[in-house]
């Protein structure tokens, strides 16, 4: 779902992009705070795909993606397309992998294993290397690895986004 935003951010006009963010954040916090009758609408896809520890504030997770993508594409503008591509494929192969084969603990953040991380470096290295140079795909994929792998205050669906998209800008 999180990938849908290439879309606008590519092909809509930047005024259209932006209202096209508000919309999706106002519809996600009305989830999140379980406001009628949006609330109701979405209720299928959150008891179908919402993590059990996201059920006390389901939605919590996309809006975090939601907002990152946001500030990502405030700051950097088309840009901000290596940060939705880094956390949709990179963060969602981190955790399917992580979760059915990850065995081997990351030393300094247990709750994380190599192969998740590993599956993160791989999925986004190789899905940037088809848009950009790869030095470049390398070193996203990389720096965008060891962030999701380390426990910090911040969620990583709102780090990773404005992370993926700086590193790009900078280089």
């Amino acid at each position: 779902m999180i990938s849908l935003w290439l879309v606008p951010i590519l092909f809509f006009p930047h005024l259209l992009t932006l209202l096209s963010f508000l919309l999706v954040i106002s519809l996600n916090l009305a989830v999140v705070f379980r406001i009628e009758p949006i609330y109701g609408l979405f209720r299928l896809l959150i008891d179908n795909l919402e993590r059990e520890k996201n059920l006390e504030k389901p939605g919590i997770q996309a809006l975090y993606a939601n907002l990152g993508i946001f500030v990502s594409f405030l700051l950097f503008g088309k840009l901000s397309l290596f940060g939705v591509l880094v956390l949709s494929v990179g963060d969602s192969l981190s955790t399917l992998i992580g979760k059915l084969f990850g065995k081997s603990e990351i030393f300094f953040n247990t709750s994380k294993s190599w192969e998740g991380s590993l599956a993160f470096f791989l999925g986004s290295f190789l899905v940037l290397s088809f848009i950009t140079d790869l030095r470049t795909a390398l070193m996203v994929s990389a720096l965008c690895a060891l962030l999701e792998a380390v426990d910090t205050k911040l969620d990583d669906n709102l780090l990773i986004p404005i992370f993926a998209s700086l590193l790009v800008y900078l280089v």
